[in-house]
């Protein structure tokens, strides 16, 4: 296929890491179905509260048990006035109670306030403490935070000793279905990081899994793998597929391989409007390809016009 990778072709974005999510505006809870009140069911009454949108009443019945030590009702009060869910907004307020839950063990206050330590909001950054509290936000099984260790240790020692140390947090964070572990873990084992051999077949079931879980650079890496056949068999009609799947949310590699696509006919009838049109997003976006470049300009005026016509649609339809 004309602009196919080669075989050792290197992820679009390999593990660099940090890059740390929440709380900034989503902090903490993975699920309001997460925060369990010590010692309760769960009909306990001020998380039953919470649930059905009575947060005044959800914080008159938590702060009793948040004043006694209780860590889950101190993330739960946390989080309204983080989020400003029935009293004003008040992060300041909100950070000292994922502070008090964060000591208390709880792990969604401590991956919340981990966040905030490393930012700096409302806090001085503190980047010792807050991966203290997010490495035991990950070892108490907080899946988020076990992806977030498994970027900070390899940020800080991107070697293969690095990346050793990091696996069980990926490969935990992977397993329980978060796809930005499960890319870090077809890169792990197609590069051999951290592991003896590289595993190209294990590292395409990764990567799909990745793609499936709506992971872009996971989309256009699993494409290009199908495209090539690495780590399994070749399936040109898949990896257009996934292109499409990655070129619709304005990823600008993906629009180039479709036109690619369209251009020489692989596993699709020839169509120069589309390639013209995949070409022409692609390169809105800064995308060079010299040689879709001499195969746009061969292209009659009027078909020049189609195309132009089909990607001021497309742009549309794509997200940026």
């Amino acid at each position: 296929m004309a602009g196919q990778e080669t075989s050792k072709k290197k992820f679009t974005e390999p593990v660099s890491g940090p890059e740390l999510t929440g709380p900034i505006l989503k902090p903490g809870l993975q699920a309001p179905s997460q925060i369990m009140l010590k010692g309760s069911n769960p009909a306990d009454l001020a998380f039953g509260a919470y649930q059905r949108g009575y947060y005044l009443t959800a914080l008159k019945l938590a702060l009793p048990r948040a004043e006694s030590g209780d860590p889950a009702a101190q993330t739960l009060i946390a989080e309204l006035y983080w989020k400003g869910l029935g009293v004003g907004l008040n992060q300041k307020k909100a950070t000292k109670w994922y502070e008090f839950a964060a000591v208390g063990g709880n792990r969604e206050a401590q991956f919340a306030y981990a966040n905030i330590l490393l930012r700096g909001n409302q806090v001085p950054t503190n980047k010792r403490l807050s991966e203290k509290y997010m490495r035991e936000a990950a070892n108490a099984g907080h899946h988020q935070a076990q992806f977030n260790m498994g970027q900070i240790i390899t940020a800080k020692r991107p070697t293969w000793q690095g990346f050793k140390q990091a696996l069980p947090f990926y490969q935990a964070a992977a397993e329980a279905g978060i796809p930005d572990a499960q890319y870090a873990l077809a890169n792990i084992y197609s590069e051999a990081k951290g592991v003896r051999f590289n595993d190209e077949q294990k590292a395409r079931i990764w990567l799909e899994r990745s793609a499936q879980g709506g992971f872009v650079p996971a989309q256009v890496d699993f494409g290009i793998w199908l495209a090539n056949g690495r780590g399994g068999e070749k399936n040109l009609t898949q990896a257009r597929e996934w292109f499409y799947k990655a070129a619709a949310k304005g990823n600008v590699i993906a629009q180039n391989r479709l036109a690619r696509i369209y251009a020489y006919g692989l596993a699709v009838e020839r169509d120069a409007i589309k390639a013209g049109a995949w070409h022409i997003l692609a390169r809105r976006a800064g995308f060079s390809d010299s040689e879709m470049d001499k195969l746009f300009q061969s292209l009659s005026k009027i078909d020049k016009k189609r195309a132009l016509e089909a990607a001021n649609q497309l742009t549309k339809r794509v997200k940026s």
